[in-house]
């Protein structure tokens, strides 16, 4: 066998493998559709109320938290659609955690509107409605150091999200049963709390975490063609992957995250000075008390970052946050080594060794076609039967992608979309498929050489919305 045609296997089982790894979502895709989507029930307020009297308790009170600095062109829709949650409304409260730093911010521009203008507008108004849950604000003081029951230090502290939830949970009702977590963007669905309470009851309290999925698309039509590509994705693996990843890591996410209060308290609530506060959280929850989160299939839609570069800074942090969960829990020699070591090991191959082979995978096929165009790849080692067949799934990957599109076309805010049929352009957009697996991936295998420079990102960075506008979506 000579170099050209070694170097044509080389890139046809590349080829193999990476219609492996398609097949293999499919097969994900059944797996969650089968023992997760379908066993969703429709449920009723009566329907839980009477299950909580069965089993003589309480129907659990939530304390939904959203933090919100320099929110104010969405958090007003987001209020007003956790509003109408399905859920009895002296059952519910939506706590909004503003930052002292932004009041600050207006000391130089007067007429700069506030998340915190915002909001207070919306207590007032909801004062004058009936039937609206508590709407609480509460504002981060500028020099909170960070924990729960946590002092303030007369200095400037950096702000980060797991700050200010921590510093938000002083303030919550004292009958909250489980704290609802979301972004200042988030729609959840209109049951979401009803079915929560409905499998807290239903275990009898025993099943205490909880993560939902999240489909960043409904600023579609505000986004660039890669980050188009990344948002359709991202929602199909929180739809088909998550399920499957969550039986190996107690996985929780930022947003869409539920979570008994009192085990909330138990483990001392976020860690402040990690970057993915929520899959340490996750983690600790499982090391300290062994307990383990349940996917539950009731979607929260939200925004994608609208530039590539806003996309790489959030990913980047997400990133360097897993290094920091794995490299916390590898130095944590205090928990049980039957705990620790599979979640480490497990760790590293869903971070590290991922990233760097689906960032080899995305390089290779271009440098194998740089060779090809050269004349230094063989491609008749192969018979012709077997390429033709696997050529096959290349307009297979494509046709997949624009069908991601009509699947969650419900989730998309059409109202800024161009009218008629024009609306379906920006779709063609789509066709930047070949390249989007380099990029998808760069972030993360960015966090690895930063941190392996010892350069890695040390601070939270806030990642910037699209403005939103009245939601519309068309089925």
């Amino acid at each position: 066998m000579d170099m050209p045609e070694f170097l044509y296997l080389v890139s046809f089982l590349l080829t193999v493998f990476v219609a492996f790894l398609f097949l293999r979502y499919l097969y994900w895709g059944f797996i969650s559709r089968r023992y997760y989507w379908k066993k969703l029930d429709l449920l009723s307020a009566q329907q839980v109320m009477e299950e909580a009297h069965k089993k003589a308790m309480p129907i659990p009170h939530f304390s939904v938290m959203i933090p919100a600095r320099d929110e104010a062109e969405v958090i007003a829709n987001t209020i007003e659609h956790l509003a109408a949650l399905n859920y009895p409304h002296n059952q519910y409260e939506i706590v909004v955690i503003t930052d002292g730093k932004e009041l600050d911010s207006k000391k130089n521009n007067m007429n700069k509107i506030t998340t915190q203008d915002v909001v207070e507008e919306k207590i007032r108004e909801f004062a004058t409605r009936s039937n609206m849950p508590t709407l609480k604000n509460v504002v981060v003081p500028y020099d909170f150091e960070g924990r729960i029951g946590g002092v303030c230090l007369g200095r400037e502290v950096t702000s980060t999200k797991a700050r200010a939830l921590n510093y938000g949970l002083k303030f919550i009702c004292a009958e909250t049963t489980i704290c609802s977590f979301f972004d200042a963007e988030s729609r959840p669905e209109k049951n979401i709390l009803l079915h929560l309470a409905n499998r807290y009851i239903a275990t009898s309290g025993k099943q205490k975490l909880w993560q939902g999925p999240v489909f960043q698309v409904r600023n579609f039509y505000q986004l660039g063609p890669l980050n188009k590509v990344i948002a359709l994705y991202q929602a199909l693996a929180h739809e088909w992957y998550l399920p499957i990843l969550m039986r190996y890591i107690p996985f929780l996410g930022g947003t869409n995250l539920h979570i008994e209060h009192e085990l909330l308290l138990k483990i001392g609530g976020y860690d402040h000075t990690i970057l993915s506060e929520d899959l340490e959280l996750g983690v600790r929850a499982y090391l300290e008390t062994e307990e383990w989160p349940e996917y539950i299939p009731l979607v929260s839609t939200e925004q994608t970052p609208a530039t590539y570069k806003a996309y790489y800074r959030q990913r980047l942090r997400w990133g360097s946050g897993h290094l920091q969960v794995f490299d916390k829990l590898n130095s944590a020699k205090g928990y049980p080594n039957h705990l620790r070591l599979p979640l480490l090991r497990t760790l590293f191959w869903k971070g590290h060794a991922q990233w760097y082979l689906y960032q080899a995978l995305a390089l290779i096929p271009l440098s194998f076609f740089i060779l090809a165009t050269q004349g230094k790849v063989e491609p008749n080692m192969i018979p012709g039967a077997i390429r033709s067949t696997f050529s096959l799934f290349a307009p297979l990957y494509f046709s997949f992608t624009f069908y991601l599109f009509y699947r969650y076309r419900k989730y998309i805010n059409f109202s800024v979309a161009p009218n008629g049929l024009l609306r379906f352009l920006p779709v063609l957009q789509l066709a930047v498929l070949p390249i989007v697996g380099f990029f998808i991936i760069l972030p993360f295998t960015s966090a690895l050489v930063l941190r392996a420079l010892h350069r890695q990102p040390k601070v939270w960075v806030k990642t910037p919305r699209t403005q939103e506008v009245r939601t519309k979506t068309i089925s």
